[in-house]
């Protein structure tokens, strides 16, 4: 194996360690009403999330091939793949919450400190060979996309959806 290679490997691994909690606090930060409705439809059960999850793949991935199909155009298709891949992967922060919330339960009072180890306990489970990247991975996809479609059907509104002041605000 060429060094290229591996280094080629290594860097993608260290993209997805970086851009995945990154992308789950910037999830946090601009929408967090939709982050909290994805941790409490995290909290429901994984196995409904999965089966709900392959509902958007399938759909996904028949719009995909038939867009790529009638357009000839694999840009447009590459396009709609990863902003879809993406959706997944933003719905997967409500289970790095929850992931968070779990083993650091101290941390309340800063739930985007709960995000960033839980995601990061998440990444660094899917760097684990081959189980990490072919199954857990895809699987963090796709309960993503279950995260998303249940904070979508049920859009109850929370309690601590809006971020707590930094500080007072300033008499004039």
């Amino acid at each position: 194996m060429l060094f290229s290679t591996v280094l080629t490997w290594l860097l993608v691994a260290v993209g997805f360690v970086v851009a995945l909690p990154a992308l789950w606090l910037l999830s946090r930060a601009l929408w967090p009403a939709s982050a909290t409705r994805g941790r409490d439809a995290a909290a429901g059960g994984l196995l409904k999330l999965f089966l709900l999850g392959l509902v958007p793949v399938i759909g996904a991935s028949i719009l995909v091939t038939i867009l790529g199909k009638v357009l000839h155009n694999g840009f447009l298709s590459a396009l709609i793949g990863g902003l879809l891949l993406t959706w997944g992967f933003i719905g997967a922060g409500g289970i790095a919450t929850l992931v968070g919330e779990r083993l650091w339960p101290q941390l309340h009072v800063e739930p985007w400190r709960q995000t960033q180890r839980g995601g990061l306990v998440l990444v660094c489970c899917a760097l684990l060979p081959l189980i990490g990247w072919v199954v857990l991975l895809p699987m963090l996809a796709i309960l993503g996309w279950g995260v998303n479609a249940r904070a979508f059907l049920s859009r109850n509104a929370s309690a601590d959806a809006a971020p707590a002041p930094v500080a007072p605000p300033i008499p004039s």
